[in-house]
């Protein structure tokens, strides 16, 4: 009897043996479910890459008006967003000193002339020397030229626009005492605008002016095509990045100066051998080994396969992959923590 329940206890124990092996088996080679995308499928895959910078929208031509003389402004006749034509009146302060000045200047002038003309009158019938008329014609000239310097202060109490455009900040109010060269009212043209962006030192020699660009305004949610126009040659202050403003057309006035923007400048298509084996891929997808190796996971018959790599700049859309891959690799872009060398793969969407 105990012989028999031994043989029992021991068939018992091989069947459950057998049984744990092969679920033991069965989970080995359950295949973990993976998304893939394919190493160079579009013609160039470097279309991608770009460089983008935030920056501010400002006015492609942008005006501090001021007087040129000293005087109280007694008529300031436009507010701030005011539409003002080329030559219409923004500001203009008292002129009557400078008018009378000009016209006692214009009675010198005047008897100037007249001295003269009598003087080379007589000088002409030999009556006088030649002296006494060169003195009357540099006092004539000089009286001339006194009165048209008086003529240009009563022209400038006035301002009137240089170009078409629009009113912003206004520093003064009638009644305010203008001095010469102190702003009295900011003024723009709104027709063009300039984003201004920084360019970091390792990225600036890879732009030059007439590059296209992409400029995003977020508060108008639209995307505006622009042309690259000024890229400094000096660094900003106490910052190795370099200044650069692309002008883009503004037809509807929506744009305002001041407004927010990222510009979006491509990398320029390359051509190369060389270029040609470089691939941007997701950050994420690259992980590093104890020896401080680079490696990624690409679908090989069905298998994760850790494929060593060389890394290179680094982009707004993923890292260049210098070495380590080719054109067709299935490259795995989830499900890649779970994997190992050799690990079964199924792809959800193969690509």
């Amino acid at each position: 009897m105990r012989k028999f329940h031994f043989i029992l206890l021991c068939c018992l124990a091989t069947l459950l043996f057998q049984s744990c092996k092969k679920e033991e088996k069965e989970r080995e080679i359950q295949p973990i479910e993976v998304k893939t995308v394919m190493v160079g499928k579009t013609s160039s895959e470097n279309s991608g890459v770009h460089f983008s910078a935030t920056g501010r929208i400002a006015a492609d031509k942008s005006v501090k008006l001021s007087f040129q003389v000293s005087g109280t402004i007694e008529q300031f006749p436009v507010s701030m967003g005011d539409f003002v034509q080329k030559g219409s009146l923004i500001a203009k302060i008292d002129g009557t000193a400078y008018q009378k000045q000009y016209e006692a200047r214009r009675a010198q002038a005047e008897m100037a002339e007249d001295n003269y003309n009598r003087v080379a009158e007589v000088y002409s019938k030999g009556s006088i020397a030649e002296v006494k008329m060169v003195e009357a014609r540099s006092n004539y000239k000089q009286a001339e030229a006194a009165a048209q310097a008086s003529y240009q202060n009563v022209k400038f109490t006035r301002i009137t626009a240089p170009f078409t455009g629009y009113i912003g900040e206004k520093m003064m109010e009638t009644g305010d005492l203008a001095s010469p060269g102190q702003p009295i009212v900011d003024f723009f043209d709104i027709d063009k605008l300039k984003a201004i962006i920084p360019i970091p030192d390792d990225q600036v020699n890879q732009y030059q002016t007439g590059d296209k660009a992409i400029v995003k305004i977020e508060v108008l949610d639209t995307v505006y095509e622009g042309e690259v126009t000024e890229i400094s040659v000096q660094s900003d202050s106490n910052t190795p990045s370099y200044t650069a403003k692309i002008t883009i057309t503004n037809q509807n006035k929506k744009i305002k100066p001041g407004m927010a923007c990222t510009v979006i400048l491509p990398e320029k298509e390359k051509t190369s051998e060389e270029d040609s084996k470089i691939f941007i891929v997701p950050v994420e997808t690259v992980s590093v080994t104890e020896k401080n190796e680079n490696f990624v996971y690409v679908v090989n018959e069905n298998k994760a396969e850790r494929r060593i790599v060389k890394t290179g700049k680094l982009y707004n859309n993923g890292i260049a992959i210098t070495e380590g891959l080719q054109k067709g690799d299935q490259l795995i872009t989830s499900g890649y923590h779970k994997l190992t060398q050799d690990t079964p793969v199924t792809i959800k969407n193969k690509q």
